[in-house]
């Protein structure tokens, strides 16, 4: 640490990369949907008609892989 840097920032910066570890390690232990659902559609932009956005459907065999 540098003699001009408070330990406030530094404690702060600490802090957020251990919640965002915590974070990661949650979301890696919780399964998928037990039954696929079906993704969220894009958005269709007006003038190019090209789709946007949206969220891709639960892989098949999710289930069995959360077992593992």
């Amino acid at each position: 640490m540098n003699e001009t840097e408070s330990p406030e920032p530094r404690a702060a910066q600490i802090g957020l990369h251990q919640a965002t570890f915590e974070l990661a390690v949650l979301c890696r232990a919780l399964p998928w949907s037990v039954e696929p659902i079906s993704g969220r559609p894009g958005t269709e932009h007006p003038h190019t008609g090209e789709v946007t956005g949206g969220a891709r459907t639960a892989p098949v065999g999710a289930r069995s892989r959360s077992k593992r």
